[in-house]
């Protein structure tokens, strides 16, 4: 996962989720940092509240990003297209 903020400045962080699980009525998302070096091992949690979920799932199912998800299931790719910049 590539995280971009205007908060870092130029900085893009790169992240590895290990855990999405129902907290109350939300979903968190954790992730620990890998890249940039000075970044490393940063814990973020992201919670996904009820007012955010509908637009994500209905987001997921939307054609195009649907037919992107299965493609990267059945064919992974060893070396994607990445956006230069987030």
């Amino acid at each position: 996962m590539r995280i971009a903020s205007t908060g870092l400045g130029k900085t893009e962080l790169r992240a590895v989720i290990f855990d999405l699980q129902p907290k109350g009525n939300c979903i968190g998302l954790h992730a620990t940092t890998d890249y940039p070096d000075g970044c490393k091992g940063w814990h973020l949690e992201t919670y996904l509240e009820p007012q955010d979920i509908l637009p994500v799932v209905l987001g997921f199912l939307r054609p195009g990003i649907l037919w992107l998800i299965i493609k990267s299931f059945v064919f992974p790719l060893k070396n994607p297209k990445e956006p230069e910049k987030l």
